[in-house]
Parts: structure tokens; C-alpha cells; sequence
């Protein structure tokens, strides 16, 4: 008897322990999480939903989205979830719902399968309050029509009128690209907030079905596209054979993959062609991240300065052919000038900037990039020594560096290169003290003027 009632006592024990940890909320609790990601602050039918949902015990069942805002309830997403093993689970979407403007309460709430908390399973709910923003920026065009040569550079000037502004940028649309440039205050040059330039160039694409459009975001995801009228032209692009010997190779490619400590390929063809192509885009993205930020403001005055005494052996855009014991092996092209003079000639800054870049970058050799502000940056390539450092600022005409053969050069030059925002641009309009006057001084001073009739 007495055995019976201990083992009637443990079963009553086991039982409530069972029930305890299975169906109560005292042992097991209430795992779900709620990570609202967007939107933090505004919100409008154009912001993206970003929510991560996450249950370590149980199962999601249900998840809702909704918006509270002058005590009307608006649903915004609700989903049941069959699948009862589903423990991490994310949205995403817009909602493409008028919602009334003003203060607002984003709820986001969430059931799991658990049968703990009373067999009723658990629930949370995660609560945001958001300013609910339906006006588009407003952009003012200053700068008017642009006049762009294919390879070539324009500034554009605009004017944007948003309170919660996020991000504003220029893109060039061509083909399935669109290269973004980048939106720099120019408050200091109009005496204004919100006016904005951007230096953009047009690239070498074969469809020539360009668009240029300026991208205005507010903080709550309303977008403004205003397009800017440009009329372009082409230019004629030169043409070259180079012949690529074994020689060269071993000179030349094997060095750069040995200073880059990559390994050999399987014949002396394939390391030239690994270097040309994979290592030339690494070197290629490397420059762009380089130039990703720049100075807000002219550093640069005037025309840019040509190497001195220098001829020129090789222009922007030229479409070389590589062969390789008399067989077509790779296109490429060449996106700067190659500029010859003496043996180891000393280099001269093109204009004022900062140097923001000196070493050794593949195909390019021993390299040194200077910001010139305002997203214009010049590049020098297949240098012997740098004659300063980075962080220098360093004036028009200033001796920089020694020319040299490093990098893929096959004689002694300098590979000269205007980038904007990382973009490489034709730099013989650089060189050219008329269209600075033309295209980019009388822009500016004539936006001065559209600003002022905005403004009455």
C-alpha cells in the first residue's frame, strides 16, 4: 500500500512537472523576437517593411503588420504560417497603401505554435512610432541643358528642397548600368542650403541610349526623378595592335603576379590573360573605392597641367588588340593617356589637391592618385618613386614623382587618368583652359543666376 501511494505521489509529481513545463509560461518562456528594421523614424507607401522574426522554442504561426493613425487601424501584412518548424522568418515589401499624413504607430505582432503560456501559445507584439511623410522632395534644375562628348565631362547644379532629405545623387543610365555620381553640398559656393553639383561623364557604350536623371530620397522613401536634358556626341576612337611575346610576359606579368603573390597559371598565355582581365578589374575597383570620397570643395583652379615636355604616345578610349604569336588573344580599352619624355622624368602635379593614394597597383605599377575635390581625382601610373606622400597637398606644377616602366608598361611613360567619382573620364578637356571656362565656370555662375528667380 504504502509503495502504491509513493508511486501514485510520483506520477502526480511527474504530471505536474509535465504540465508545468509544457503549458505554463514559468519555465519555457516567451522566446519570440522582433527586429523592425525599417522604417526607423518616417514612413510612407513608398518605405520599405524590414522586419526579422525569430522564435528558438516554437514554431512561428502568425504574423501581422499593421499602422495606427488618427484611431484607424490599417493592415498592412498578415500572413498564417502552416509550417510548424519555422523558427526564423523575414519581411520585406512596401506597403502601396495611402496611409493619412502624420504621427502614426507601427505594430507588429507575432504567434508561435507553443503550447506553453496556458496551451494559448505565445504572443509579442513590438511597438514603433513614425512620422507618416507622403511629399516627394522638390528639385530644381540650375544648371540647364548639358553638352556632354561621349568619354567626356559636365557638371550639373540642382537645387533640392526636402526637410527629411536622405540621399540625393545623379546616375547615368546606359544599357543595363547606371553609374551613380555623387551629390556635393556647394552651400559655400551659392550661399544657400540644399544646392547641389555633380561632375558626371558619359562612357563608352555601344547602344549611346543614354539618360541622365537626378535621385532624390527622403527619409520616409518618396523619390523624385527629375531628368536632365543632355545632348551629346560622339568622337572618333583610335585603334591599335599590340603584340604580346614570351619574353614581355616574363618580364613584365610574372612580376606584377609575383609583387601581388599570385600564383602561376598553366602556360605563359593564361598568366598574361589572368592579369589583363581579373587582376585589371581588381585594380579598377580598388581606384574606385579610392575615390569614393572626396574634399567638398575647388581645390583645383584653372586647366590641368600636361606632363611636361611630354608627347603624347597613347589617348583615351583607344581599342587595343593583344596578340600573341599572331592570334587575337584579348580587346581592351585604354582609359588614359600615356605621355612620354625622358628617361625618368620628373612628374608634375596636374593642379592642386591632395594625394590620397601612393603605391603599388598591378597593371598600373607604382601609382599615385590626388583628390582635386569635388569628385575630380587624377591618377599617375607606372611610376620609378613618389617625391611625396599621402595626405600631401600639393600645388599645380609641383614635381610629385619619377616616370618609370613599372606595373604593365612596356617603356618608360607616364599613364596619366582623370577619374570622376572613380569613373574614368577623357582628360584632354581637362587640359583645355576654354572648356573650363566654357563648361564648367560659366555652368556654375549662370546657376547663380537661375537660383536668384527661384528664390524672388
Amino acid at each position: 500500500m504504502r509503495k502504491m501511494r509513493i508511486l501514485t505521489t510520483l506520477i502526480i509529481l511527474f504530471g505536474i512537472f509535465y504540465a508545468v513545463y509544457n503549458f505554463t509560461p514559468f519555465v519555457n518562456r516567451n522566446s519570440i523576437s522582433i527586429n523592425i528594421k525599417s522604417p526607423q523614424e518616417y514612413f510612407s507607401k513608398n518605405k520599405d517593411i524590414v522586419v526579422n522574426i525569430d522564435d528558438k522554442n516554437a514554431g512561428i504561426q502568425e504574423v501581422s503588420v499593421k499602422i495606427i493613425s488618427m484611431n484607424t487601424i490599417i493592415t498592412l501584412y498578415d500572413k498564417k504560417i502552416d509550417d510548424k518548424f519555422v523558427k526564423h522568418f523575414s519581411i520585406n515589401f512596401k506597403t502601396n497603401k495611402v496611409i493619412p499624413v502624420g504621427s502614426a504607430t507601427l505594430v507588429v505582432s507575432v504567434k508561435d505554435y507553443s503550447k506553453n503560456n496556458f496551451l494559448s501559445g505565445f504572443e509579442k507584439i513590438e511597438k514603433r512610432a513614425v512620422i507618416v511623410d507622403s511629399t516627394k522632395p522638390v528639385v530644381h534644375l540650375l544648371s540647364g541643358i548639358s553638352r556632354i562628348k561621349i568619354t567626356g565631362s559636365a557638371v550639373a547644379v540642382y537645387y533640392v528642397k526636402d526637410d527629411n532629405l536622405e540621399n540625393v545623387y545623379l546616375g547615368v543610365t546606359h544599357g543595363n548600368k547606371v553609374d551613380k555620381f555623387k551629390a556635393f553640398s556647394a552651400s559655400k559656393i551659392f550661399g544657400k542650403k540644399g544646392v547641389y553639383l555633380s561632375f558626371f561623364t558619359y562612357p563608352i557604350d555601344k547602344t549611346k541610349n543614354y539618360s541622365t536623371d537626378i535621385y532624390a530620397i527622403d527619409k520616409a522613401g518618396n523619390i523624385t526623378k527629375a531628368h536632365i536634358p543632355v545632348y551629346y556626341s560622339s568622337i572618333r576612337l583610335k585603334k591599335s595592335k599590340i603584340r604580346i611575346s614570351d619574353r614581355f610576359i616574363t618580364d613584365k606579368v610574372l612580376r606584377i603576379m609575383e609583387n601581388e603573390n599570385i600564383g602561376q597559371k598553366s602556360t605563359l598565355l593564361d598568366d598574361f590573360l589572368y592579369i589583363n582581365n581579373t587582376e585589371r578589374r581588381a585594380d579598377t575597383n580598388k581606384i574606385r573605392q579610392v575615390c569614393r570620397n572626396s574634399v567638398n570643395n575647388f581645390l583645383w583652379k584653372g586647366r590641368f597641367m600636361q606632363l611636361k615636355n611630354s608627347k603624347v604616345e597613347a589617348t583615351f578610349g583607344d581599342k587595343r588588340a593583344y596578340y600573341y604569336k599572331g592570334q587575337l588573344v584579348d580587346i581592351k580599352r585604354h582609359m588614359g593617356y600615356d605621355l612620354a619624355s625622358i628617361k625618368n622624368a620628373k612628374v608634375n602635379a596636374a593642379n592642386n589637391g591632395i594625394v590620397v593614394y601612393e603605391g603599388y597597383l598591378g597593371v598600373y605599377g607604382n601609382t599615385m592618385i590626388i583628390d582635386h575635390g569635388f569628385g575630380i581625382f587624377s591618377l599617375y601610373a607606372h611610376l620609378q618613386d613618389f617625391l611625396v606622400k599621402k595626405g600631401a597637398v600639393v600645388k599645380r606644377g609641383q614635381y610629385i614623382a619619377i616616370t618609370d616602366t613599372t606595373g604593365l608598361a612596356g617603356g618608360d611613360h607616364l599613364h596619366f587618368d582623370i577619374l570622376i567619382d572613380g569613373y574614368y573620364a577623357n582628360p584632354i578637356e581637362w587640359w583645355d583652359k576654354h572648356w573650363i571656362k566654357n563648361n564648367i565656370q560659366s555652368v556654375i555662375d549662370s546657376s547663380k543666376v537661375r537660383l536668384s528667380l527661384i528664390e524672388q
